[in-house]
């Protein structure tokens, strides 16, 4: 009996332990879509995918040096007839190919419906030639 006991106290443990290791998996609920210009002055999504902003549509991308700076513009639209609240932010290639994801922080945007608005960010650190843009739905 005694037996009988600890064997179950051991199941109802490690079917505890089991359980408290799902709970603690993370749950990304808030994805980030990654778009990278191309040459034709659109985007490419280089990551993750839009259902999260499926909304917000980037019409168009370009770029431009001022004092040694790249200076990074997307042109968005709203296809919903609503508002749509969301987030975005630059990340700067350099030349060697690293990502330079550090000198941009995330920016709340909203746009409303039908609209059509350019974001942009300059690359304050210099040296970056290229840039891709990160969105994700607002909390």
């Amino acid at each position: 009996m005694l037996l009988t006991y600890l064997n179950n106290m051991q199941k109802t443990i490690l079917s505890l332990f089991v359980i408290s290791l799902g709970a603690c998996a993370p749950y990304n609920k808030n994805q980030v879509t990654t778009l990278q210009p191309n040459e034709n002055g659109g985007v490419d999504v280089v990551a993750g995918n839009q259902s999260k902003v499926k909304h917000v549509n980037i019409t168009r991308s370009y770029k431009e040096e001022m004092n040694g700076k790249l200076i990074g513009k997307v042109e968005i639209q709203n296809r919903s007839s609503s508002p749509t609240v969301f987030m975005y932010k630059f990340d700067w290639i350099q030349e060697d190919g690293s990502v330079d994801a550090s000198s941009s922080t995330w920016q709340t945007a909203t746009i409303s419906g039908q609209e059509i608005k350019t974001l942009q960010d300059v690359n304050i650190r210099g040296g970056a030639v290229d840039f891709r843009v990160l969105l994700k739905k607002s909390k």
